[in-house]
């Protein structure tokens, strides 16, 4: 029956491809960009996202669960200048069926972009499309299901390479405090290899190091500090008149290391290899891939691609093969207002198993000018 579920699934969503989109990406885009005009303006921003997901899992590695509800974000946005910006605001989280925010926070960000090509952030960071890192590294979930990311982050975009790097800040410990400090320090980039318009050949890069420890706290706690790396080359051609706009081949490579004073995982280094390829439209990407991973274990990525059942830690498989569907559509309904839903697919091969999940996205942009303020000293 789920096989059956699964194949209805794709039907429908494909059936929405069409060509009057003119960019797809996945539903976790908040981050506005700097608009020289914008300076000495106060702006009312408002960022939403309303999801509904359903994960139909099964097996040790990960339960199902249905995630309903949406995170809101209202904030106050003023330039000085046309190169820094302050955001000052809330952010809501709630599920739906739940009286109370299952989580309110305070957000700010301080924001500096003294050229094109860099950006600082310091405070509230920017989290769009999960800083580019893939599903075995990043579990997309953690978007509404964590509070905002918080720390400082630099990135640098030009023609030939991107790349960001950041420190969320989870846990922070004064003098006694009984528990340990944790943060995540991150590392996503892309180098495009060739100058090709039409044939595009780039090496991306991903890196997540997590960090447990403290030497002012009373915690009896080990340090813990897990590395996880991934690498590889992605082909991609770009095709003209056709309602597929690109297809591509991608390798990455990945690498597991635990380098804590006590081990918290059964091995200490792992690696996997994950091919894919894939096609795009105006609207939509497809894309299908064969997972191969031994001994990987990852402090942030989906459960479903790791070696050790992070709910049940007795059960381990030292080899794990999957083969992946991920399907993603997008529509514009206005400026800001887009309306999407995704697909993802996951047949274990070594137990016979399919698990797969359904979802769909409301994300809400938009600025609303208050006034023009001169910034004073």
């Amino acid at each position: 029956m789920k096989k059956l579920n699964a194949l209805i699934l794709i039907l429908s969503l494909t059936t929405f491809i069409n060509n009057t989109f003119a960019q797809v990406n996945t539903p976790y885009i908040h981050h506005k960009e700097f608009q020289v005009a914008d300076s000495n303006k106060l702006f009312l921003r408002f960022e939403n996202l309303n999801f509904v997901k359903n994960n139909e899992y099964s097996g040790e590695f990960s339960k199902g669960a249905t995630w309903i509800g949406y995170v809101a974000s209202p904030k106050l946005v003023y330039y000085p200048s046309s190169n820094f910006r302050i955001e000052a605001g809330v952010r809501l989280q709630k599920y739906s069926g739940r009286e109370d925010f299952t989580e309110t926070e305070p957000i700010f960000s301080a924001i500096y972009k003294p050229s094109d090509k860099i950006e600082f952030i310091m405070g509230s960071l920017n989290q769009n499309n999960n800083h580019n890192l893939s599903e075995p590294m990043f579990e997309p979930e953690r978007y509404f299901m964590e509070t905002a990311e918080n720390g400082f982050q630099f990135l640098y975009n030009a023609p030939k390479l991107q790349f960001q790097t950041w420190i969320n800040w989870e846990k922070f410990i004064l003098e006694n405090d009984p528990f340990q400090e944790r943060f995540t320090f991150g590392l996503s980039g892309n180098w495009q290899l060739n100058q090709s318009s039409k044939t595009k050949l780039s090496m991306p890069l991903e890196v997540i190091f997590a960090h447990r420890g403290g030497e002012i706290d009373s915690s009896e706690g080990s340090v813990q500090t897990i590395g996880n790396y991934g690498s590889g080359l992605v082909l991609e051609k770009n095709i003209s008149n056709s309602k597929i706009t690109s297809w591509y081949v991608k390798a990455m490579g990945y690498f597991f290391s635990d380098n804590s004073s006590e081990k918290d995982y059964l091995f200490d280094k792992g690696h996997a290899f994950y091919p894919q390829v894939g096609i795009t439209t105006k609207k939509s990407k497809l894309n299908l891939g064969y997972w191969n991973a031994y001994h990987f274990a990852s402090s942030r990525g989906s459960k479903l691609f790791q070696s050790v059942a992070i709910d049940s830690p007795e059960y381990f498989e030292a080899r794990r093969e999957l083969a992946t569907l991920n399907y993603y559509y997008e529509h514009k309904i206005a400026s800001g207002i887009h309306f999407g839903g995704k697909l993802d697919v996951y047949y274990d091969l070594k137990n016979s198993a399919e698990n797969f999940a359904a979802a769909i996205y409301l994300r809400i942009n938009g600025d609303f000018f208050l006034k023009k303020l001169k910034w004073n000293k």
